[in-house]
């Protein structure tokens, strides 16, 4: 154990842990000199305007400077204070290190006001807009095209992957997130975890609300990583999985939902689902045009919108419609049980009456499950599982439920086990972007399926090499309230081929240890990597992007090669080489093109 406490005459601090390694000049202001192999940064860890004056760099005195270290945790901290026009300012920046390669950095700030009148404060960090500026710095999802840093990840939970910054080669990595746990508070993170990717970051100087305790103004977490960004990210991956309640995923009762590859949806009005002469469903119809596509592992039956509302039936009372009411359903659900589909009806959270509530609705599902033996429920328009309805998997554990839009908060992704990952706008056609999705990866165990209801065309041919990027199913919705928006016998191919390899090689797929964006050879193409934590077998998926084919070495790879194939997308001539012991994977890529190769290492 090391303990030190300020003497006053040190002008230089320098904190050495593990991989992490910086200095502070603490001779009038505090200073960040150096950060890893980052030197010379010579800027202010911060800087605080008070009704629109700065306060001068000689006006911070340092009080106390403390370390400690154990087998347990390191800390530093820096205390230090201003007196400024009779008001009179404490902080403390903290550096604390509980696990290898990740440190907390926590700056905190009070205030004793002159008369008790609180006052206008700006804060500004001068350290980070300089870092931003590097030209090796990376936002959140970010890459190198060769020219500029382009985005190719996305995420749309309420974490917020780190901003990572890397020396020349690539190798030598920090990692900077900025965790927003409480959005809500006044101070908390200052909104810096979505200010970072903006464009104007450098101008970012927020207002902030002091009193007279020490509060937690800004939580940084930096992340060391000598292997390349893609440790990064299973640092910060494996970090905050660690506060998340996921049993719940690995309920042996309700797994059968992450074999939903394929979701088909079923407008009741539309003729794809309807023969208005005959007067009935054509459920068997539409389980045998699903073979086109593989096979539909469920339906979602859709009849109360955009019906509802006409009269004063409620979506319950809706059913009654129906030839034969309930009987109608359990019908068609016995029909998708023989043919190993499952049957999903809809939630209309904007149908809730003023004498209803989620509890009357939890009631009418559970009498709607004993009556028909639905597999699920779909929640239309929410992310999230009311406890009312997460009751109903105690009497039914097999029971699952599915989400219009993806889970953002930690209880959502705790108890709601998959969802759609629905893109675009719900009203007109969206040009789809292959690129990662964040969320694929952080939760694997999370299934997905990928839908963007008016896309048409090579817009459709995107939609599916996104899904086949990312390792996810697919939603099949071609009767859109009425507009038919059929796939092509070519695209419903290229879906039959993506189920198959989604089904062959599930375990990669879904497996603990899938990293998005990894380092590429070229700087048009990019690469997402599945697989479990046994690392014996990898699925690489590859997307060049660029206005050129893409010839030679695309991946260097992390092992011998024992077997490698190319699983999906058209044939790119993939190949194996091997110089110096170290094994690359080369290709002859077109524009636009994704494939999916499988490698087997010798382990």
């Amino acid at each position: 154990m090391m303990q030190n406490k300020f003497t006053g005459k040190k002008k230089f601090i320098d904190f050495s842990l593990g991989s992490l390694n910086l200095s502070l000049d603490v001779d009038k202001n505090i200073f960040l000199k150096k950060l890893n192999f980052i030197k010379n940064i010579n800027n202010e860890l911060f800087s605080i305007r008070v009704e629109n004056k700065l306060i001068p760099r000689n006006k911070y005195k340092i009080e106390k400077v403390f370390k400690k270290t154990d087998v347990n945790f390191a800390v530093i901290s820096i205390d230090f204070s201003q007196n400024f026009e009779n008001d009179f300012f404490k902080g403390r920046i903290s550096l604390i290190q509980k696990k290898k390669n990740i440190t907390d950095f926590i700056f905190q700030l009070s205030a004793r006001w002159h008369k008790n009148i609180p006052k206008k404060v700006l804060l500004k960090f001068p350290f980070l807009i300089n870092l931003h500026k590097n030209k090796n710095f990376l936002k959140p999802g970010d890459i190198f095209d060769g020219k500029k840093r382009i985005n190719k990840g996305v995420w749309n939970l309420h974490e917020y992957p780190p901003s990572i910054i890397s020396d020349n080669l690539g190798n030598q990595c920090l990692g900077f997130e900025f965790y927003d746990q409480f959005p809500w508070q006044a101070n908390y993170n200052l909104g810096i975890s979505e200010a970072i990717s903006n464009e104007n970051f450098e101008k970012l100087e927020t207002e902030i609300q002091l009193t007279r305790e020490l509060t937690d103004i800004i939580l940084m977490k930096i992340y060391t990583s000598s292997q390349g960004r893609e440790k990064i990210f299973g640092l910060w991956k494996e970090n905050t999985r660690e506060r998340y309640d996921l049993r719940k995923y690995h309920d042996s009762k309700n797994r059968w939902i992450k074999k939903n590859y394929l979701q088909h949806f079923m407008f009741a009005y539309g003729e794809e689902a309807f023969d208005y002469k005959k007067m009935e469903f054509k459920i068997i119809q539409i389980i045998k045009e699903g073979k086109e596509f593989g096979g539909y592992d469920s339906i979602l039956f859709w009849h109360q919108y955009p019906r509802l509302g006409l009269d004063e039936s409620n979506q319950w009372q809706l059913y009654k419609y129906l030839p034969k009411n309930y009987k109608t359903i359990k019908k068609i659900v016995d029909i998708c049980h023989s043919h190993n589909t499952k049957f999903f009806i809809p939630f209309k959270p904007w149908d809730i009456r003023s004498n209803e509530s989620l509890d009357s609705h939890a009631k009418y599902l559970e009498r709607f499950i004993k009556a028909t033996s639905i597999d699920g429920f779909f929640l239309d328009t929410m992310s999230s599982l009311p406890d009312s309805f997460l009751k109903i998997q105690k009497k039914f554990p097999s029971f699952e439920f599915c989400s219009e839009g993806t889970p953002r908060e930690q209880r959502q992704i705790e108890t709601l086990t998959s969802s759609w990952d629905q893109i675009g706008d719900i009203r007109r056609n969206f040009k789809v972007e292959i690129n990662s999705n964040f969320f694929r990866f952080l939760f694997p165990e999370h299934p997905l399926n990928l839908v963007s209801r008016w896309s048409v065309g090579s817009d459709k041919d995107s939609l599916i090499k996104r899904a086949a990027f990312n390792g996810m199913g697919m939603v099949i919705w071609q009767d859109i309230f009425g507009c038919w928006l059929p796939f092509s016998i070519e695209q419903k191919k290229n879906i039959k081929s993506l189920k198959s390899i989604l089904k062959k090689y599930h375990k990669y797929f879904y497996g603990d240890n899938s990293i998005p964006l990894i380092n590429t050879l070229s700087k048009k193409i990019i690469c997402n990597e599945f697989s479990n934590s046994h690392g014996k077998q990898k699925i690489y998926s590859i997307y060049n992007f660029g206005s050129n084919k893409i010839k030679g070495r695309i991946l260097k790879l992390p092992l011998e090669v024992k077997e490698f194939k190319q699983i999906y997308g058209k044939k790119a001539n993939i190949q194996i080489q091997k110089k110096q012991n170290i094994f690359y994977l080369s290709a002859n890529l077109n524009v636009d093109d994704v494939i999916l190769v499988n490698i087997k290492f010798k382990i």
